[in-house]
């Protein structure tokens, strides 16, 4: 917990002010949204119940999108797409373009990690067109090289590493070491299904230093996972499985689940290689385990959705 943190954990404590109480706990959103994901939960919920006691738009906004920001690390896809819809809506309304703009890039995150490839690329456009018209060149940045991993998942690999390329000249002239990263790592991941394995470990080790400098605890987790794979793809399996191991105890140690699970996924497969069958099958059952329940909220999704559509028409037939 970072030095920060507590100090705002202290003045929050030291306030019965509910607008003091909300000014605070958004600026401890700001912190706990990109390292304690099931802290950054808690505290956006207590920020989401202040802002809507106190009326304030622009803060129940905020606080639905910090909210939808940690689900989605903690695997919860349902209820981040939930949040980030009440946010988009709310950000829509009060004609912010740039919160806007986030949260279309949030939900085509979330529709990726479904693997809901054409919505996620949809989702994307939006959010880069909201981000130009906003003026938030960073965002845009970022945006594109969502794109990237998106043209990289579907095997367009020229595509991805045009937008990867173009978002990494942005970071650097602006020394985001976070997204300059984040760029590295997509691009390290290109040549290892390329089949130049050597040449993507070495820039996924440059990434893993960036993510370090910058203390981005999601892209030192994602860095090691990276790592691992292309230690796998090279067939130095013990040595994989070492750094997949490390990984999976680095995401666990953040809560981060979506991370945990392709971590899960790559252990079973290298262990299979290995034919340490026991091992292997331990790691698969943890990742149906996790790959089961995650259908369970898709299917829970579908079905609120349908109640939705049919109380509308319900709605429509009354007033016709």
């Amino acid at each position: 917990m970072s030095q920060k943190v507590i100090e705002l954990e202290n003045e929050l404590g030291a306030t019965s002010d509910k607008v003091e109480r909300l000014a605070i706990l958004l600026e401890l959103l700001d912190h706990l949204t990109v390292s304690d994901y099931v802290e950054g939960w808690r505290y956006g919920h207590q920020a989401l119940e202040l802002a809507e006691q106190l009326g304030d738009r622009v803060s129940v906004a905020a606080a639905h999108e910090d909210l939808a920001n940690c689900l989605w690390k903690l695997a919860e896809y349902s209820e981040s797409i939930d949040h980030y819809e009440n946010a988009l809506d709310n950000f829509l309304s009060l004609g912010d373009l740039y919160g806007a703009a986030r949260c279309y890039s949030g939900l085509g995150i979330v529709a990726g990690s479904l693997e809901n490839y054409r919505a996620s690329l949809e989702y994307f456009d939006d959010g880069l067109s909201a981000a130009k018209r906003a003026g938030k060149q960073e965002l845009a940045a970022t945006i594109t090289g969502n794109i990237g991993h998106v043209y990289f998942k579907l095997g367009n690999y020229a595509d991805a590493m045009s937008c990867f390329e173009n978002s990494l000249e942005f970071y650097q002239h602006t020394r985001d070491f976070v997204g300059a990263g984040n760029m590295l790592g997509g691009m390290a991941g290109i040549h290892v299904y390329q089949g130049e394995h050597s040449k993507g470990l070495e820039i996924v080790r440059r990434a893993l230093q960036l993510h370090k400098q910058a203390n981005n605890v999601r892209g030192i987790a994602v860095s090691m996972m990276n790592i691992g794979i292309a230690l796998q793809k090279m067939g130095k399996l013990e040595q994989s499985r070492k750094e997949l191991k490390s990984a999976l105890n680095y995401s666990r140690s953040i809560s981060l689940k979506t991370t945990e699970h392709d971590i899960l996924k790559n252990l079973s497969e290298v262990c299979s290689e290995l034919e340490d069958h026991a091992e292997a099958n331990k790691y698969l059952e943890l990742y149906l385990e996790v790959q089961h329940e995650e259908k369970q909220l898709a299917v829970k999704r579908k079905n609120e959705q349908f109640r939705q559509r049919q109380q509308i028409r319900e709605m429509q037939e009354r007033s016709a």
